[in-house]
């Protein structure tokens, strides 16, 4: 049976029964209201869909726990502002609760303790209020406008554990807010609406026979079946002489698994999968036969004095090797224990499943050993990490693409690799592809556009049309894509990337931004090209010293384009002798390379003039010669 996170909300209309008791036309005909007046609305702007009616209730689902929080806000301010009335003047109140959790998927229905704890939730709300679980609160604090009041551990009919709940309040925006660097991350998510039989006869009446059209792109089978690698998070354990550290033991374990859950090339298993395997089970072949799963990742925390240490290892359960290991050190107090929380969970999940990532890139390493012609299609989607740059692979990788989009066009990340592919042969000239430079833009943007419609909720298919349309200098669509990729995407080598282009095309505050917490969160598996990028965002700034040690950390001595960033900073730092000689490098690296040729591929990948002028500057303070280009336009001047 197929499970998956997903944030459930459940509401219900307060006093239902005895409404119904007293006016049941004027009720019926007020949910009708509800329906078409409030929810159907609410629910497409937050981009969620109905799921399935059932007697007591209404699923719908969100792409989000941000949506999912949002859009029961939204819901009882609307209602507090304009419910539908009955005709003794009394109006409509709902109860609302949203828990994220484990649900189980079974011939298109949800089961589980996901939408059963939800269900309980709700019964703890203010009339006009909504409750959340604790695992919203945490995946919500900072990316909503609202804030949330701790109501404690509470013990929820037919649950086995305790669930600490907490009431949103939209009007103390900055209560309990957590200080976050993260993107807004996005998961699979559900909506349960239970407003009993009768009422959703009312719900039904007039609803047409489809619902919103927000619910077409969950169809894909990619999106709630994963084709990559299966992991188990087990508990982590708690190796501190307190009983004190137990509860953030637990949440670390819970926070990654909802952080890898998010990936879409990972099946991560639920806590309620794992959480019978104990602390001295050391065999993780028989995790595998029981679960299914090809990678164990478990962890422990100890705490000495204000010291904390939490170390995580990543095992490969078919040869029961530790494949990856990390440990991180914080210091601890009693304020700042939720963002320390939140720093070794982003930390552990990027190192564990960007693109980067330690799984990525063992299962790169055995499809690189396969023929092409037996690489199944995420295989062969694995092949473009880190290797684009190689021609061998780009040939070994084009005679796959071709096979995955002429034999599964329904596959989404064949249309996004040949889009990747093809962007690749268009900026190294490489020839692989037919066709002029304009007509493999032109593909590659078709290609994107299939991603993209294959699989909206995909980041890198928004990101690679984003660098489709950065290519073409459509710098408003470049951004408005790269924006949707990173609202949608948890992966932080992608948000390296897009950082690192950002910085290329103006936007740098926000491009260095980006660059460095992608380097922060996993230093390991930071591109070259992001200190590269950094070095110019400093050069630009005038910080020239910082430039030059920040380029050093990423420098590529054998590539021109490299080299180049070199001498104009050291044509600014000095000393003059250290800039000739790198100026005379990188004329033997690319012979006979002028300052137009610099501007030419500046201006290929969308910086404005303003951010050319600097580096123009600086290479005819070398007496690099001058080439011929179309004047540059200095915005501040």
């Amino acid at each position: 049976m197929q499970r998956r996170l997903a944030a459930i909300m459940a509401a219900d209309v307060v006093g239902y029964s005895s409404l119904m008791g007293s006016d049941e036309a004027g009720v019926l005909s007020a949910l009708k209201t509800l329906r078409s007046e409030v929810f159907d609305p609410a629910i497409a702007r937050h981009h969620g869909r109905l799921f399935k009616v059932m007697g007591d209730g209404a699923l719908v689902e969100f792409a989000s726990v941000v949506d999912a929080v949002n859009c029961g806000v939204e819901i009882q301010q609307t209602m507090a502002e304009a419910a539908p009335a009955l005709d003794n003047g009394s109006r409509l109140q709902l109860r609302i609760g949203i828990n994220l959790g484990d649900v189980m998927i079974a011939d298109g229905d949800l089961y589980g303790d996901g939408v059963n704890v939800a269900s309980r939730i709700e019964g703890l709300a203010d009339p006009g209020g909504v409750a959340i679980s604790e695992s919203v609160a945490r995946q919500a604090m900072g990316k909503v406008d609202a804030g949330f009041e701790d109501l404690g551990l509470k013990n929820l009919k037919n649950i086995y554990e305790p669930v600490r709940v907490f009431r949103v309040m939209p009007d103390r925006a900055q209560a309990f807010k957590r200080r976050s660097k993260k993107i807004p991350l996005m998961t699979g998510a559900s909506v349960l609406v239970g407003l009993g039989l009768v009422g959703l006869i009312a719900w039904w009446i007039d609803s047409g026979d489809q619902p919103p059209d927000a619910m077409t792109f969950d169809e894909a089978a990619l999106l709630t079946e994963p084709t990559g690698p299966t992991v188990a998070v087990l508990p982590f354990q708690n190796l501190s002489n307190t009983d004190a550290r137990d509860l953030l033991a637990v949440g670390i374990g819970e926070d990654i698994i909802v952080e890898l859950g998010s990936y879409q090339d990972l099946n991560v298993l639920s806590r309620q999968s794992t959480h019978s395997v104990g602390p001295d089970e050391s065999d993780r072949r028989s995790i595998r036969q029981k679960f299914g799963a090809d990678y164990v990742l478990e962890g422990s925390v100890r705490q000495v004095a204000d010291r904390l240490r939490v170390t995580a290892r990543l095992i490969d359960t078919n040869s029961g090797f530790q494949v990856w290991s990390e440990a991180y050190d914080e210091s601890l107090t009693t304020l700042n224990i939720l963002d320390v929380q939140l720093s070794i969970t982003e930390k552990v999940a990027s190192a564990v499943g960007d693109a980067g990532g330690a799984i990525k890139r063992i299962h790169a390493g055995h499809a690189r050993a396969k023929p092409p012609e037996h690489l199944s299609s995420y295989e062969c989607s694995l092949l473009r990490v880190g290797f684009l740059n190689r021609r061998n692979v780009q040939e070994r990788v084009r005679g796959c693409i071709l096979r995955v989009v002429e034999d599964e066009p329904e596959y989404w990340r064949g249309w996004a690799q040949l889009a990747e592919a093809l962007l690749t042969d268009v900026k190294l000239f490489t020839g692989l592809y037919p066709g002029t430079q304009d007509e493999k833009i032109q593909r590659a943007e078709e290609a994107a556009r299939n991603a993209v419609s294959l699989n909206p909720l995909s980041a890198r298919a928004h990101f690679l049309l984003s660098l489709v349309l950065q290519i073409q200098r459509d710098l408003d669509g470049f951004f408005s894509s790269a924006e949707t990729a990173l609202t949608l995407g948890t992966d932080r080598y992608l948000q390296g990337q897009i950082g690192y282009e950002f910085i290329w095309s103006g936007r740098l505050d926000l491009g260095a931004a980006l660059v460095e917490n992608a380097i922060a969160l996993d230093p390991n598996a930071a591109d070259p090209n992001w200190y590269q990028a950094l070095a110019e965002y400093h050069f630009l700034n005038g910080d020239y010293e910082t430039a030059l040690s920040t380029y050093r950390k990423g420098a590529q001595p054998d590539i021109w384009w490299s080299v180049s960033i070199e001498v104009a900073i050291l044509a600014e730092l000095g000393p003059r002798d250290a800039a000739i000689a790198a100026r005379d490098r990188l004329n033997k690296i690319r012979p006979g390379i002028k300052i137009a040729d610099v501007v030419w591929m500046y201006r290929r990948f969308a910086r404005p003039d303003e951010h050319i002028l600097p580096f123009v500057e600086a290479y005819r303070a070398v007496d690099m010669p001058e080439g011929r280009f179309a004047p540059l336009q200095d915005s501040a001047g």
